[in-house]
């Protein structure tokens, strides 16, 4: 379904996107992956929620206005090996010891999983722009009214994701 409603003629409906869209190759702006992991208590409901309802979207938004979304399937992860491999201590202080051994928050607690998010799509935005230099283009788009240009806009597809996880 579609909720476009505006008959922009020859010019683009969404001026921002087209000024701030930013096509860099694969290997400018990605570094050490495009698949996302964080610990979990697998205890807690939202195992139970990612185990029904596995499409998932993750959002970032830095003190910069920077952001990043990421769309993709989430899976738990309970293998032994890979929770040792990614343990942090400091995981202790968010699962607690229950006192039985067993329930330490260390490596073996069997409570600790891994939320792996393979992604699917991934948009960010990039600021090239100080503060100043922000404001100054948004107050140039308010008076001209062009789009302001304060960051770099750059959507990466799920074939751009295979290429670069098959370089992995």
């Amino acid at each position: 379904m579609s909720y476009s409603n505006a008959d922009t003629g020859s010019k683009t409906a969404d001026p921002y996107t087209a000024k701030n869209k930013d096509e860099p190759s694969l290997d400018e702006k990605e570094g050490n992956g495009v698949d996302l992991l964080f610990h979990t208590n697998t205890e807690s409901g939202k195992t139970d929620d990612l185990d029904a309802h596995s499409e998932v979207n993750v959002g970032f938004i830095n003190s910069s206005g920077e952001w990043a979304s990421i769309s993709g399937t989430a899976n738990i992860e309970t293998d032994r090996e890979k929770v040792r491999k990614y343990y942090s201590p400091s995981l202790k202080a968010w699962l607690g010891d229950l006192g039985d051994g067993k329930h330490d928050g260390g490596p073996e607690d069997p409570r600790i999983g891994i939320i792996k998010i393979k992604s699917n799509t991934i948009q960010y935005s990039a600021s090239g722009a100080t503060m100043v230099g922000q404001a100054i283009e948004v107050a140039k788009g308010m008076v001209t009214g062009q789009a302001a240009n304060v960051n770099k806009l750059r959507h990466i597809e799920e074939s751009e994701l295979q290429q670069w996880r098959s370089k992995a």
